[in-house]
């Protein structure tokens, strides 16, 4: 009973914590929504927000979990690199907006009794059953999830895939989110030979989310455009965070629009890194592959916005914003041999960087422009082919609408288009 007693008395004292904190930011009620979901308080805040007058309840067992995530997935074999390209391939982090897992193994895999395990959030059930072996010969297998409490449910599409480097990019696949709260802003994906979403392309939006929720999806920072001889171009904007992006320590004023082949965490949105700057973690760039780029090509157009302020807020006079796209080619895994991949606040300085092709400073550009730029060999840098054919570099394409977004310092209203990109590579020897 003490024990009990204990456990509710902190439940007590994070509502308040809380209380304080919503009342303080005077946020409506889907903004606390989003807040909530991110913390992941599902369950001490509904409780509060439902019955806030009396905290008799707290003394009865806490409700059941409403979360239904897959929060890792990964596969058991007896020889890992017969079936996958590197150790840590069988082992997926499982981003909290994803709808779709993919396990990338080589061309020689027998798809036809797989038996992927899921680490799921505490009470969640999933079936097909958890490890039971699937064929997945035929595609992917839709895996439902089931809330502790019985009240929510998500489908995952779980798929094993032969690798390709995908190297056109059209951006003519793209989609409103279908996780929940669905139907909030777009995404874009590749397909495969099988006409199956990779979901190979990120943007901030679901961080801009939970600053804007209200935002109708055309108003986010990184929408489809159609325009005379781009008629599926993306569109990115500087967009404005409101008090959301300044309160507390955090000193995020704009949100840039991008495009970048990686991943959006958003459970790492709201968390400083090493030197204090908050959303750098976020953005993680880079996918692998395993044909060396030599080349980077594609059309863009550029209006920059009218005022440049710095990350607090305070114009800079005679600053002037600045469109960026480049690409990196980097190696996914450090001196110790474990995964890394790129953030905002090192991919174009990072001493894992081996080659970049770096368009620079994109000033106003009122007409679409071709572009076609040479990979660069950083100094003392050199391909390994072996490493190469085993997918252990990764390929980051960036695309921004402030060249400093990724410490919150542009020009709201700053837009770059962008539309038909391109990887050459180098033919294998």
């Amino acid at each position: 009973m003490q024990q009990k007693r204990n456990k509710c008395a902190f439940s007590a004292k994070k509502f308040w914590k809380f209380k304080v904190f919503i009342v303080t930011l005077h946020l409506d009620l889907d903004k606390i929504t989003i807040l909530l979901i991110y913390m992941r308080y599902y369950k001490m805040i509904a409780a509060a927000l439902i019955g806030s007058s009396t905290l008799t309840s707290c003394f009865k067992d806490e409700p059941l979990n409403a979360e239904c995530d897959i929060e890792q997935a990964y596969i058991h074999v007896d020889n890992p690199l017969g079936m996958f390209y590197q150790q840590s391939d069988t082992l997926i982090n499982v981003l909290s907006t994803a709808e779709d897992i993919n396990f990338v193994v080589r061309k020689t895999t027998d798809l036809t009794a797989l038996a992927p395990i899921f680490n799921l959030t505490p009470g969640a059930t999933i079936f097909p059953d958890n490890g039971s072996e699937q064929d997945f010969s035929n595609g992917p297998i839709v895996y439902t999830t089931t809330s502790e409490d019985g009240q929510y449910k998500r489908n995952y599409r779980v798929n094993f895939i032969f690798s390709k480097d995908m190297l056109e990019y059209n951006f003519d696949h793209f989609s409103l989110n279908t996780n929940a709260p669905a139907n909030k802003y777009y995404v874009w994906t590749d397909l495969d030979d099988e006409g199956n979403p990779l979901n190979n392309w990120a943007t901030g939006n679901p961080g801009y989310r939970m600053a804007k929720s209200s935002a109708k999806p055309e108003n986010y920072p990184t929408t489809p455009d159609s325009e005379e001889g781009h008629e599926t171009c993306v569109k990115l904007t500087t967009r404005d965070t409101g008090a959301f992006g300044m309160f507390g320590s955090r000193k995020m004023p704009i949100a840039a629009g991008n495009l970048f082949l990686g991943e959006f965490d958003v459970n790492e949105a709201l968390k400083p890194n090493a030197a204090g700057d908050y959303g750098i973690l976020a953005t993680k760039f880079g996918l692998p592959i395993s044909s060396q780029p030599v080349s980077f090509s594609g059309f863009y157009k550029y209006k920059r916005g009218d005022v440049f302020t710095d990350k607090n807020k305070v114009e800079v006079k005679d600053a002037k914003d600045y469109g960026s796209i480049y690409a990196v080619l980097y190696d996914n895994h450090d001196a110790n041999g474990e995964p890394f991949v790129l953030h905002g606040d090192d991919v174009l300085t990072s001493d894992q960087i081996i080659s970049i092709a770096n368009i620079g400073q994109i000033d106003d550009t009122p007409e679409w422009t071709a572009f076609n730029l040479n990979f660069q060999l950083q100094p003392g840098k050199a391909i390994d082919p072996v490493k190469l054919a085993n997918r252990g570099y990764s390929l980051a394409i960036v695309s921004s609408s402030s060249i400093n977004g990724a410490t919150f310092e542009g020009a709201v209203g700053s837009t770059l288009w962008i539309d038909s990109f391109s990887i050459k590579c180098a033919e294998a020897k």
